[in-house]
């Protein structure tokens, strides 16, 4: 219904900007003590003319029982209130007002104003201020924020000098408070963060609540980005000091992300958008910060939709591939099996890189239905490997399970499943999952990798070193080799605090029964330190990079390069 007004009739003509100074004084009988010259005219009366009599006088008729009970709830311990109502001119037309009113219980009477921007009514339009008012915090709502800034860029047109910034604001692990505490404190928490915001800036601008725990700020006329900055400094000065809910202290900070106007064409949906876009690398950031928005940000996040959504369709029309590294025994320099990796062949943008895509599916889900196919193929590569060549010793092949496939409830049944379907026998599958991986869900993981190790499926705990628990837990996982991360080897022959620290893992994984691959060898020097260490397996360039299948067979045939 708005827009369709809207497209009849300039944005001025719905909004109407109140005066600083927009103040009314009425005692507890309701009855005007006060009313300020730009009230009068605002509503267009004379001092000279008959004026309303009561407060209620003012308002739509439809809005006053309402109001009138709202009124009737402040008292000295409840003294202030936030509300719409419509206000009615001299000559019948209505205002949609955010009132503020207060309650001196001394003297007995309620002091009302008004700082936001009033929305012109007309006729059957008269019940749009609850359209556009946040029931929970009395603030504007994503509506009328979104058409305030338009009406700011039409004033934009007009003044090329107007500088102006839009700041979308989030607060931090809100969820911890609602989960903790309830949603009840929760929206206590709300409506205190909206009454900081709105203390922190000028009549003249505008916040609003956009959704959940997010808010909007819209600063006007602004000098420079640094007026913007000590906006958000004077807010995070009154986040310092503790929220009491309910006797709990809860403490809370808050990301913004921050759109200030250029010479670039804007919109209100876009402005918000890259507002938000900066936000969330704000709260990436780990919150209680704030990030200007440039438009590489929205660049990488345009790309990033477009990988989203040409992956969606990437399984289905074959796009994807799997590739086979080398997985080497130090003892006799002989090829023992592959670790089979996804590589994603874009029709026309090539091959991605996984450190490109996997996030993205990871992110989406899509890494499940990817996970499954990667074990299907691995599997199925490998069993026809054994029945080609099978004079050579039997060839093991590992895939990677990420911490999506590991939670799925159907994990263990694919891959009984696959390995009937291949015919692949289960010693020879490996199954490789990070220590990140792990820390999700310790304890389910657990029992799925038990349920797993029961098949007779080996399992590996992949990029060993870098997580930050790992000895703590080691001694519990149904693990049967480490994977050393390939950090702590790309210097192990000039480093000798890396080469102590693999000397240490070898050590405590040959004491638990586990054996040990390390990753990322480039040079012979390095294979040899690692095989004095008593390291039984390893991969890396010195032997080959991940290659397709055609030529992992080949590697099969002709047999590894010379070191």
């Amino acid at each position: 219904m708005y827009r369709a007004r809207q497209e009849t009739a300039p944005l001025e003509s719905f909004f109407f900007k109140l005066p600083e100074t927009f103040l009314l004084v009425f005692r507890d009988d309701l009855k005007l003590h006060l009313i300020s010259d730009a009230w009068l005219a605002t509503l267009g009366y004379d001092r000279q003319g008959a004026l309303p009599e009561n407060f209620l006088d003012l308002l739509h008729p439809d809005d006053r029982a309402a109001t009138a009970e709202r009124l009737a709830g402040l008292d000295a311990d409840n003294p202030t209130l936030r509300f719409s109502a419509r206000c009615c001119r001299a000559d019948g037309s209505c205002l949609g007002i955010i009132w503020n009113v207060s309650f001196d219980a001394a003297d007995r009477r309620y002091y009302a104003s008004a700082h936001e921007t009033a929305v012109n009514l007309h006729g059957s339009d008269a019940h749009l201020p609850d359209m556009f008012v946040d029931g929970l915090t009395g603030l504007p709502n994503r509506s009328l924020f979104l058409d305030r800034i338009e009406h700011t860029l039409r004033r934009r047109e007009r003044r090329k000098d107007l500088l102006f910034a839009v700041l979308h604001c989030g607060v931090d692990r809100f969820k911890v408070v609602n989960h903790s505490l309830g949603h009840r404190m929760g929206d206590v928490l709300l409506m205190s963060v909206a009454s900081v915001l709105r203390d922190a800036i000028r009549p003249t601008d505008m916040v609003a609540r956009l959704a959940g725990d997010e808010f909007g700020i819209l600063l006007e006329d602004i000098r420079d980005v640094s007026a913007t900055l000590l906006v958000v400094n004077r807010i995070q000065q009154k986040l310092v000091m503790p929220f009491s809910l309910d006797g709990h202290e809860v403490f809370i900070t808050v990301s913004f992300g921050i759109v200030v106007s250029g010479d670039a064409p804007l919109t209100p949906d876009g402005i918000l958008r890259d507002a938000n876009l900066s936000m969330v690398q704000a709260k990436a950031h780990g919150g209680g910060n704030y990030v200007l928005f440039d438009k590489q940000m929205h660049d990488r996040a345009v790309h990033r939709m477009e990988l989203e959504m040409d992956l969606r369709h990437a399984l289905e029309r074959g796009q994807f591939e799997a590739y086979f590294q080398p997985i080497v025994g130090l003892a006799d320099r002989r090829l023992t099996g592959f670790e089979a990796l996804a590589r994603w062949r874009h029709p026309s943008k090539g091959l991605i890189s996984p450190v490109e895509f996997i996030p993205v599916a990871e992110e989406t889900g899509l890494i499940v239905p990817l996970g499954r196919w990667m074990l299907r193929e691995a599997c199925r590569r490998a069993r026809d490997w054994q029945q080609r060549f099978p004079d050579h010793p039997p060839l093991a092949v590992s895939v990677n399970l990420s911490a999506r496939q590991l939670a799925h409830p159907a994990l263990v049944d694919d891959v009984a499943a696959c390995l009937a379907e291949t015919g692949l026998p289960v010693s020879l599958l490996k199954l490789e999952i990070t220590e990140s991986a792990m820390m999700e869900s310790e304890g389910a993981a657990v029992a799925v990798l038990e349920r797993l190790r029961a098949m007779g499926i080996r399992l590996l705990l992949d990029d060993f070193g870098t997580g930050y628990s790992s000895l703590s837990y080691l001694h519990r996982l149904p693990i049967d080799t480490l994977k050393v991360d390939r950090s702590f080897v790309t210097d192990l022959h000039q480093n000798p605090t890396d080469r102590h620290f693999v000397e240490t893992i070898v050590h405590l994984a040959h004491k638990l029964g586990r054996d040990v691959v390390c990753e990322g060898v480039e040079l012979a020097v390095q294979a040899d330190i690692l095989a004095a260490m008593g390291v039984e397996y390893s991969q890396g360039f010195l032997y080959s990079r991940p290659v397709a299948a055609h030529e992992a067979e080949m590697l099969i045939i002709t047999g590894l390069p010379e070191e």
